[in-house]
């Protein structure tokens, strides 16, 4: 193999490799997002069915099913807040990068 045929060709792996390592850092920033996005919707929804129970307790007019079930949703705010925590911390694991929905087996996905 000629030389000049050598570099091309290193030339050319290397650009793949940069390319690839860029798709993967725009994949997990774009999965972070997302993964941070629906983080926050769970909490939220806990969250805004504690802070109502919470007004309703400050005017006395709870239950005491009400007051456990305020309890527990506190609880689990904690609990799930936590775990989205540990895994968000979580490093990738390296491998392949999953198939977006609506790709065929062997057809190349879309890279935006």
């Amino acid at each position: 193999m000629s030389r000049g045929k050598q570099i091309l060709r290193e030339l050319g792996h290397a650009v793949r490799e940069e390319a690839a390592e860029s798709a993967r850092a725009s994949y997990f920033s774009v999965y972070d997002r997302g993964f941070n996005e629906a983080a926050q919707t769970c909490l939220g929804v806990l969250s805004d069915a504690t802070e109502e129970l919470l007004a309703r307790m400050k005017s006395g007019n709870l239950s005491k099913q009400e007051q456990a079930l305020y309890a527990r949703l506190t609880e689990l705010t904690a609990e799930m807040d936590e775990r989205l925590r540990n895994a968000c911390q979580e490093e990738p694991t390296g491998g392949p990068l999953p198939q977006p929905s609506g790709v065929r087996p062997g057809q190349p996905p879309i890279l935006s």
